[in-house]
């Protein structure tokens, strides 16, 4: 069976990835990450956009940040960063290399953009809420989704916001398109909507005791 030009295209950023997106601690390795995380990763473009915004007083959000923006975010006084991607690959090895030359803390819960958000991953991004020392910056790659689902559970988890003013987050302004797979982000916070209706509960009780991604 012949592929269809997107399972080609596919399966050749597959083949890049295996071989451009490694460990650093090498000549060749760093410019292979480099070169994936310029082009594959789309970093050229966040050199100069970076979907940046305010989640809250102190709490900030943008895109996946290169050295350069990291070094301007610590000008601006952020002490730590929170990574919604893997904790793995070119380009967290870069993020964590800059975050340790600059002193910023950096840690990590990997979440999908595309995918129903796993049990362990928002828990522990609602731990790394409850510990968080601000200024910070959360971040995925574009910013768009991942980011968005985070700032609308800091709106209900910490500030105790309605989901209905939490959903605020998810939004065009920064390019989410709920239309589009990245929907699964908004039903997984109408999901919770829906039952809070039914009687008051916790975020973080509600993910533990009854939240089911195959639901979504």
């Amino acid at each position: 069976m012949s592929l269809s030009f997107a399972q080609k295209v596919a399966a050749g950023l597959a083949v890049w990835t295996r071989r451009y997106d490694g460990k650093i601690d090498s000549p060749r390795g760093r410019w292979q990450g480099q070169f994936y995380a310029d082009t594959v990763d789309h970093g050229l473009l966040r050199k100069r956009w970076t979907n940046e915004g305010q989640i809250a007083e102190g709490l900030y959000r943008s895109n996946h940040p290169n050295a350069a923006t990291l070094a301007a975010w610590k000008a601006r006084g952020i002490v730590e960063v929170i990574s919604l991607r893997r904790a793995r690959g070119a380009v967290h090895e870069f993020e964590a290399e800059a975050c340790a030359a600059l002193g910023l803390k950096l840690r990590n819960t990997a979440l999908a953009s595309r995918a129903a958000p796993k049990v362990q991953a928002l828990l522990t991004l609602l731990d790394i809420f409850d510990t968080i020392e601000l200024p910070a910056l959360i971040h995925c790659k574009s910013g768009a989704d991942r980011t968005g689902l985070a700032a609308a559970m800091w709106a209900i988890h910490v500030e105790g916001k309605s989901v209905a003013e939490a959903k605020r987050a998810l939004g065009l302004r920064h390019l989410h398109f709920r239309a589009s797979k990245t929907g699964v982000l908004d039903r997984f916070l109408e999901a919770y909507e829906a039952r809070q209706a039914e009687g008051e509960i916790s975020l973080r009780a509600w993910i533990e005791t009854e939240y089911d991604p195959a639901s979504l």
